[in-house]
């Protein structure tokens, strides 16, 4: 066989093939482009991971959501993951009385020792567990379970059961100490909630059975609340929440009370390029009865309510400076007005270090006493945090 007539049968098979066989010979001539695009779309996922981490701030969190969920999540196994964060905290306080008599202190302290388990039993049901140590003057040096949840993913609608923190308030913040906002309406039970996420809104809805109750009732599951996220732009979220009993929350306004009060959230997070604002507000509905809170003894029942603005600045991606201005109203033993400023430095990944400065002024019937009953004009505050996740 000549090379010509060679040449014309492989040519004849190869025209042959196209025309009886087009789909197999498709596949093959494609399976280059299938490969770099599976090839493109991991490259993609990576560059997201990667840009997830390079995401992290002068700050390792901002809100008290983003704390519960600071640390590596270091597999483990297949089914477990382990987190962790720690905080130690250098301050100085001094606190100046109406009589003309000061109060100063100082104090290094482990704010915070945070240890985080993951749990992912499928793609739908997981759980967390959260170990939670934080050094306080006066109370005992025991380890806490901070959270421990059961928790189911269906698509849009996901849930939580278990003790954790419920969605009363957002508590966004750049600086070391908490807002007052947080103070006042922390809120951590043993609850069931459930939450459907939109595309751009998530509604939450929890129910839970609260420490406080109202005099002679009998103790029953009958406490609730909702939350509404809204994030209509990047870089733009509102939210509001409502609780049906402010009494349950951290701050233990009252016990066995008389009349039920109720508590309102809202807030706003908005921030473009190097510069981010952010608001808050959370308080009662209506003033508690006069014999269940009535810290000035006015006779006419205390309605408390605080307050949070905050305007931050990035000079650099792994630098910040925060300014705070922030309110009471008929809260005890916190500031009627305070106001601050706070920097912070990631020098390397994983690592913050965070100095601030607040300045604290007393309306004088909610007011911190000295031994004299002497209220308390004004407070200067320094703090530095040195923290870390793992």
């Amino acid at each position: 066989m000549t090379m010509t007539q060679l040449t014309k049968e492989v040519f004849d098979y190869l025209t042959e093939a196209i025309e009886v066989k087009p789909l197999i010979t498709l596949i093959v001539l494609l399976m280059p482009c299938f490969a770099l695009a599976q090839e493109t779309d991991e490259l993609g996922k990576l560059k997201e991971r990667v840009a997830a981490l390079e995401k992290k701030n002068a700050e390792l969190y901002h809100s008290l959501g983003e704390k519960k969920e600071a640390g590596l999540q270091t597999q483990l196994s297949k089914y477990l993951t382990l987190s962790g964060l720690l905080e130690v905290e250098a301050s100085a306080e001094s606190v100046h009385f109406s009589g003309g008599n000061s109060d100063s202190a100082s104090d290094l302290t482990l704010a915070t020792a945070q240890l985080g388990l993951g749990i992912t039993v499928n793609e739908n049901i997981g759980g967390d567990l959260i170990l939670l140590y934080e050094e306080v003057e006066d109370e005992d040096d025991d380890i806490d379970i901070d959270e421990a949840t059961i928790n189911f993913e269906f698509d849009s609608l996901s849930g939580r059961i278990g003790r954790q923190y419920v969605p009363f308030g957002n508590y966004y913040s750049h600086f070391v100490s908490d807002p007052m906002t947080l103070e006042l309406g922390e809120t951590r039970e043993t609850a069931l909630l459930a939450r459907y996420t939109g595309e751009k809104w998530a509604l939450s809805g929890f129910v839970f059975d609260g420490d406080a109750e109202k005099a002679g009732d009998e103790d029953h599951i009958g406490d609730f609340g909702a939350s509404l996220v809204l994030t209509p732009t990047e870089g733009v979220e509102f939210g509001a929440s409502y609780l049906s009993d402010l009494a349950d929350s951290d701050a233990e306004l009252a016990d066995d009370y008389r009349r039920r009060v109720a508590g309102w959230s809202a807030y706003a997070v908005a921030g473009t390029g190097p510069f981010e604002l952010s608001a808050e507000a959370l308080g009662a509905v209506r003033s508690f009865s006069a014999d269940d809170l009535d810290e000035n003894g006015n006779g006419k029942g205390d309605k408390p309510f605080a307050w949070n603005v905050e305007a931050a600045v990035y000079p650099a991606s792994n630098f910040e400076i925060a300014l705070r201005l922030e309110g009471s109203d008929e809260l005890a033993e916190s500031p009627d007005l305070q106001y601050g400023i706070c920097s912070s430095w990631s020098p390397i990944e994983h690592l913050s270090l965070s100095l601030e400065y607040l300045r604290g002024e007393f309306d004088k019937d909610f007011a911190p006493a000295d031994d004299e009953d002497s209220p308390g004009r004004y407070r200067d505050l320094v703090t530095a945090q040195l923290a870390i996740e793992f």
